[in-house]
Formats: C-alpha cells, structure tokens, sequence
C-alpha cells in the first residue's frame, strides 16, 4: 500500500559554491556553502513579488466587468435606487454602502442592477463573492488577473491579492460589488487601503456597520411589484397571483421558486395555494411576522418535494447533495443510487424546480437550501430523522466508493481535489461522535492526501486524522489495523507540522505498536518505519537514520517488488541517508540507477521520477566535499527548540569549516547545468503544481544550481526564487520558528566575524 509511505524522507544534503543551497527530501534541508544554513521545511509553496509591473502603473481596460447576472428580472426598489444614485463622496474616505436585510430579499439583485446603472461611469465595475475574507482576498486576486492577465502564471493567490489591493489603492472610478458578506470585519482591511473608489455590500447582517458602511435597509417588494416577478417567470396573468405572493411573504426568492414551479408542473396559481394551505402553521407565521428565510424557503420546498412524491430518488438525492460543499457537487456520487436514467432524470427534475443547478458533470445547490435538507422536522414526511438520518449515511458511503484507496498514486489525484470541498463540508456537518467505520475511512484517506498536497492542505490534514482516529479506536479497536494504519498517518502528520521533540515520542510508540501487533514487515509497520526514519533524520541521529531506511527498503522490495513506486521511495530515502553520513559515492552510484529505473518503468514526468532527477542535480554539486562538513550541515537543524547557545555554536563551527574548503572542492555548475535545472522546474511547475513539496525542491536545486555558477547574472532570478520559497514557508508555525531562530542566531555569528580594515 504506497500510500502509507511518505515521499519526503527528511536526511541531510550539501551545497557547494559560494551561497549555494543544496535540498534533501521534502525537504528537510536546505543549506548553502559559505554562510550555509541548515532549514527543516516540510512544505512550501512559490511567490514572485517582482516578476510584474507595479500595479500602479496599469490602466483598467474600459468597461471591464464580471458581473454574474444582469438582473432582468428587477423591479421596483426606486427609494433604494434613490439612495444609491444619491450618495455623496467624502474626500480621503471609499464610498461605501450595504444592502442588508433578510436571506432572499434582493439585496443581490438591486447590486447587480446598480452595477449595470453604473457601467458607462465606472471601471472597473467587478463582483466579489465575499462570504468570508479569503473570499474577498480571492476576488481581489481574480481582479488582478482580470487586469494584468500576465501575472496568473507568475505570482502566488496572495500576492495577486496584495496586487490588486495596490491597484485599487492607486487608481479611482471603479464600483466593487462584495456579494453576501457574513461580517462586517471582514471588508474593513479593504476598504481602508482603497479610499478612492466606491464599495456596494450586501449583507444578512443588520448591526455592525457603523462607522464602515452607509445603510440601506431592504425590506420584501410590495405585493404588486412581487406579482410582475411572479408573472415574468411564469408568463401569463392569473387571477390568483396576487394571493399567492402575499402567502409567500413577498420574498423575491420564494416567489421566482414559486413561479418556476407552477411553469415547470404546469399548474395553476390555486393549485399551489391548495399546497401551500395543507401546511399552515409553518407558513402563515412566517408570512404574517415577515418570517424567516429558512423557514420560508423550507415551506416553498416542501411544497415542491411533494409535487416529486411520484420520484422518490429526486428526493433522496436532495437531502443526500446537503451534506456536501454546494458548488461542484461531482454527478458521479449519486451513481449507486439508481440507475444512469434515473439518476440523470432526477436530477433534472430538482433543476427544473430551480432547487439544484446543473453544470456539466457537477451539482450546485443553493446552501440556504441545504441547510433545510439538513433540518430534521418530525412532522415533515420528507426530512423526518430517519430521511434526515439515511441522507447521512449515504452522502458519507458515497464519498467512501469514491476516495481512491491509494491517494499517493498521480493517477487519483484529481479526483482527490475534486472530493475535498465536499470531505470537509461533511465533517462540518457531522459530529465527531457520530462518525461511523465509513466516515473513518474517508478521513483518513482524505488526510493522506492533504499531507501530501501541499502546505495550504497540510495544516487541516491534522485535525482530520485526530478525528478519524478516534473513530477508528470506536469501531476497529486500539489494535485494529485500521486504527494503526491512521495512527501511522497521524504520527507524519504531527513529523511535519509539529516540533521533532514532540513528534520522536509519537513515532517511536507508533512504529513500536505497529511491530508488536502487526509484525515487522506488514506494510502499516513498514509505513511506521519509514516515519521513524524520516524523525531520526530530523534529530540529527544519522547513523540511525540510515538503518531504519535499509530496513525500510528491505520490507517494502520483499512485499511490493522491485518495481513499485514505494520501493522507488524507500530507495530515494536511502540515497538520502547514505548522504547524511558523507557515503557520497555510493549514493551517487544508486541516485543515477534509481534515476533510470524511475525513468524506465514510471516515465519521464512522474512525480516520482521528478523528485528523484531533482536529488540527483541536488547531488552533483556535493561529490568532492568533506565528510565532516556534510555531517555538520546534516546536525545544525537538529538542534533543540530552546538551545540557541548550541545553535549558534553550531553555525560557529559550521562556518569555520566551510572557510578551511579549498574552492575548487565546490564544483562550479556550467550554463547547461542551469538550463536542465529550469527546465526541471517547469516540468514540476505543470505537472504537480506550484505548491508540491517536489516543485519546491525543484526551485532549491535550482537555486543551488544558480549559486553553484558564481555568475552575478543569476543573483536577481536566485532571490525571486529563494522570496518564493520563504513567503510559503511562513505559513507554517513550525518551519517558520526555526527558520526565524536560525537566521537570528546567524545574524548572531556573522556579527562576531572579524572585519576588513577601512580603505
């Protein structure tokens, strides 16, 4: 099972040159020559803060907007209108005003309306789903790219995110719609950077606005002007019309759903208020208090689950969607639930009565509509606990067919991001203490996968496994293979995002747990040892480190075979190793036929065979250096959290031995070294993507190559590279406390050196 072995073995790696930076793992160093720092990084992702022209210095093409809707179906709203045309400008302050009021008013629809009003006069006029601040930052970055398409390849979310933040800071005239803001914090960092443009908000919050925005309160429609909505979408006059939207409240959206339904089944307007009468007691007080959206929604899709009674798989593929993210629902979770036909025909039944969207392979439900699917109603025949409690069950058994079981092969990738939203979407949904075995397993499965899928994911693969392991212990046992196999998991969770001092323990009760229950080379163990190596690697136990990755490569080409891509793994690991320990002429030797063999039976771009031509150009930098300084750089970084003395007295030694190098023992890399090494990232770059640890080895070696040239020509790329590097670096608490610690205790060393006397 290839997915309980790490890719990221943690052993030492040299440099050469002046500057130099050598990358081991994934990575667990990063080092230079002169002036060599030793880093422990787990995962790391890129930034390219110059590679771009100043945002200030780039002009909004004229009319560019991204509005999602034209609002054609708006009506009435001239007292607002009134507001929004009115508003006054105050010098060195952004214009600013909310919409607020209740879910399904219109708020919405009135923005977009106003955003058309506003084309001629404004650029750019640009919409922001703003349901959260990583939202706004999200539509600040597609604003960015919408405005300097050049930056998309070049530079990281946030920073596209602080581009666009700049532009809007130095340019005026723009209208910027922040669509569904949850809280009014939120906006505020925006608007504070951006005084020269006008903001229209909309918002369910009806308090916290003082002081950030002006308000325009929305209450319903009046009864006529929900009529000719009734009517747009459902064409014709009816008599009945009138009442109908009075018992709905007048609310926009219960209305465009009540039209929608009575076009689609063709019935009349008393037909639905003969529905509508058999549920009064939900209704009524909803309607006559001015109600709550929930419930007022509830009540519209109450009404058109009934009218689906004849097809029952409509119904339960509703209640069953609820429980995942609402966008991009994959079709193909429902397959088991009936046949292609059917699914497919209900299916369009639910997005023919406007309660679900369909978009190509995918599902989007309105998550207002969810959060009613969810509600258990003991009078409610549809979302009773037991259709509440069985929608459950099989939106979690669902996810579980569809969670490839090896999610570190390239191949289940894909589907893996595809699944996440809705994994985590679930595990909101659900209390811990009502997981069953099946939402165990896509817990864990899901946490391998963010282990490996970079630092943004890292970080949530934690509580995950912690989540699933409990669960495990419930319904597998503490020794259950199972409970052990995402304890391992767990145990490389907490090697990378935790300190090694609290990671050694967990390692080391793990693998030892593993070996009595399940035996020494079961596959579990076999994952628990290569965790272990990859720790004593991290403690600076080299010696140690190098035999727990003999046996790991023994255990796992004994059970998987020479040719599986664990073994390519274990085998990478121990190249690694042997270099830890200064052996640099063996692992060369089995870094070039690993190399081949990846290249022979993986092909050339996979992942695997990436992550291992990256060690080998790491390697070719290092073969003539002593051995002595190779273990110094191995040990710096596994100096404990609190020893600043010894590490700086670490670093002391290191730079004095770096000084006694003769020059020509760092070999000096040649142009097409350098040319191999960029196209070796490229490839990184595309077929894993910019935020793999592998990519992020990739841009070290490349950096050690750059450094390896001792030509000035590469010192510019060299610090976009190495600023990439660090920015991602911060996110994590771990990497970032010794990355801060070693470059203090640098500073600390560099300032004790003699020197040069003034000319």
């Amino acid at each position: 099972m290839s997915a309980l072995f790490d890719r990221r073995p943690v052993p030492a790696a040299d440099a050469s040159g002046a500057g130099a930076i050598a990358a081991g793992g994934s990575i667990a160093q990063a080092l230079t020559g002169p002036g060599a720092i030793a880093l422990h990084i787990e995962n790391v992702g890129m930034l390219l803060p110059d590679a771009c022209p100043p945002a200030e210095s780039v002009s909004c093409p004229p009319r560019l907007t991204n509005l999602p809707f034209r609002a054609e179906l708006f009506v009435g709203r001239s007292d607002e209108l009134g507001l929004l045309r009115a508003a006054p400008a105050t010098p060195g302050r952004p214009l600013a005003q909310v919409l607020r009021g209740l879910g399904g008013i219109g708020k919405s629809t009135l923005a977009a309306r106003w955003s058309v009003e506003c084309g001629p006069t404004h650029a750019p006029v640009w919409w922001i789903p703003a349901g959260s601040r990583s939202a706004i930052d999200a539509g600040v970055a597609a604003l960015a790219a919408a405005l300097q398409p050049s930056l998309v390849p070049l530079l990281p979310p946030e920073q596209m995110t602080e581009w666009g933040s700049r532009w809007l800071a130095s340019h005026s005239g723009w209208l910027l719609v922040l669509d569904d803001v949850t809280n009014p914090a939120d906006v505020e960092p925006l608007l504070s950077r951006a005084p020269s443009g006008r903001f229209l908000i909309t918002s369910r919050r009806a308090t916290g606005w003082h002081g950030v925005a002006e308000e325009i309160p929305l209450d319903v429609l009046s009864c006529d002007d929900a009529v000719r909505i009734f009517t747009r979408v459902r064409g014709g006059e009816d008599s009945d019309a009138a009442e109908l939207c009075e018992e709905l409240g007048c609310l926009p959206l219960a209305v465009t759903q009540a039209a929608a339904y009575c076009l689609e089944t063709d019935c009349t307007v008393r037909v639905y208020l003969d529905d509508l009468a058999a549920y009064p007691d939900e209704m009524y007080a909803e309607t006559y208090e001015g109600g709550d959206h929930e419930r007022t929604v509830a009540r519209v899709w109450h009404v058109t689950l009934d009218r689906l009674t004849n097809d029952p798989l409509a119904v339960r593929l509703l209640l069953t969607m609820a429980w995942y993210a609402p966008d991009g629902i994959p079709r193909g979770l429902f397959a088991h639930l009936g046949t292609p036909l059917a699914v497919r025909r209900a299916l369009g039944r639910l997005a023919a009565h406007s309660m679900i969207t369909l978009s190509g392979d995918t599902v989007t439900v309105h998550r207002l509509v969810q959060a009613v699917s969810r509600t258990r109603a003991d009078a409610d025949r549809h979302r009773n606990p037991e259709a509440i409690g069985d929608a459950c069950a099989a939106a979690v058994k669902a996810l579980a067919r569809a969670v490839p079981e090896d999610v570190d092969d390239p191949s289940a990738w894909p589907a893996m991001r595809s699944l996440l939203p809705h994994v985590q979407a679930l595990a909101e949904h659900v209390r811990p203490e009502e997981d069953t075995a099946a939402m165990a397993y896509v817990l864990t499965r899901t946490g391998d996968y963010m282990l490996t899928a970079g630092i943004r994911l890292a970080g949530g693969a934690y509580g995950l496994l912690q989540r699933a392991e409990a669960a495990c212990v419930r319904h597998h046992g503490p020794g259950g293979e199972q409970t052990l196999y995402t304890r391992v998991l767990l145990a490389r969770a907490t090697r990378m995002l935790k300190s090694s001092e609290e990671a050694a323990p967990v390692a080391e009760e793990v693998l030892a747990d593993c070996t009595r229950v399940l035996g020494p080379d079961h596959e579990v163990t076999l994952g628990a040892l290569s965790n272990m190596h990859q720790v004593a690697s991290l403690q600076g136990d080299t010696e140690r480190a190098l035999r727990l990755a003999e046996a790991c490569l023994a255990g796992v080409a004994r059970l998987r075979g020479a040719e599986a891509r664990s073994t390519f793994e274990a085998r990478k690991k121990l190249v690694m190793a042997l270099t830890a320990v200064g052996e640099m002429t063996r692992a060369d030797d089995l870094c070039d036929e690993l190399l081949a063999d990846c290249s022979r039976a993986l092909g050339e771009e996979d992942p695997s065979t990436l992550s291992v031509r990256s060690l080998r150009t790491a390697l070719a930098g290092q073969r003539e250096l002593p051995e002595t300084l190779i273990k110094l750089m191995a040990g710096v970084h596994s100096v404990g959290e609190e020893d600043e003395e010894g590490l700086i007295a670490a670093l002391r030694v290191l730079i004095q031995q770096v000084g006694a190098v003769e020059p020509e023992q760092f070999t000096r890399a040649t142009e097409e070294d350098v040319s191999a090494a960029e196209r070796d990232l490229d490839t990184c770059r595309r077929v894993l993507g910019d935020d793999h640890a592998d990519t992020v080895v990739a841009r070290l070696v490349l950096l050690q190559v750059y450094a390896a040239t001792r030509d000035p020509r590469y010192a510019e790329p060299a610090k976009d590279l190495l600023m990439e590097v660090l920015s991602v670096i911060s996110a994590n608490e771990s990497a970032l406390a010794f990355m801060l610690r070693v470059f203090g205790a640098l500073h600390t060393v560099i300032d004790e050196l003699p020197r040069p006397p003034d000319e």
